[in-house]
């Protein structure tokens, strides 16, 4: 491989991690809302039913997203290519879970975005994963 070549793919992993921050910081903040705005929370996901802020598993909800999210950011900021692309794949069991619990719920549209980002998430973590594996 030339000098060329191995700037180019280096290139690529640079913006592939840095487009892992994107739901990194995305499950970061919801984590947060999810911790200590949880009724903001429940307009914004369309949580259906009673006020989410009197169920405890809002909070563990919370807890989930934001340890998942600094995970992410960790091992993006840290340059973990390998370890990125596990988590990213293994990570895109969330929210297609997400999307099957809350479809029956709230409908096939609205559970729509919490499936939405699954192609994204998935995509990122095997093209790491087959990079890291070239490298």
């Amino acid at each position: 491989m030339n000098q060329k070549e191995t700037y180019k793919m280096n290139r690529n992993l640079n913006i592939t991690r840095h487009l892992c921050l994107l739901p990194g910081i995305f499950l970061i903040v919801s984590g947060i809302l999810l911790l200590f705005f949880p009724d903001l929370s429940q307009a914004l996901f369309d949580f259906p039913g009673k006020t989410i802020s009197k169920e405890p598993i809002a909070h563990a909800l919370g807890v989930r997203q934001l340890a998942i999210g600094l995970m992410i950011v960790a091992l993006s900021v840290s340059r973990q290519t390998k370890a990125l692309g596990f988590v990213m794949v293994i990570g895109a069991i969330v929210p297609m879970a997400d999307f099957l619990i809350f479809q029956p719920v709230i409908g096939t549209v609205s559970a729509m975005r919490h499936f939405a980002p699954v192609p994204f998430i998935f995509g990122l973590g095997v093209y790491l994963l087959a990079k890291s594996r070239n490298k």
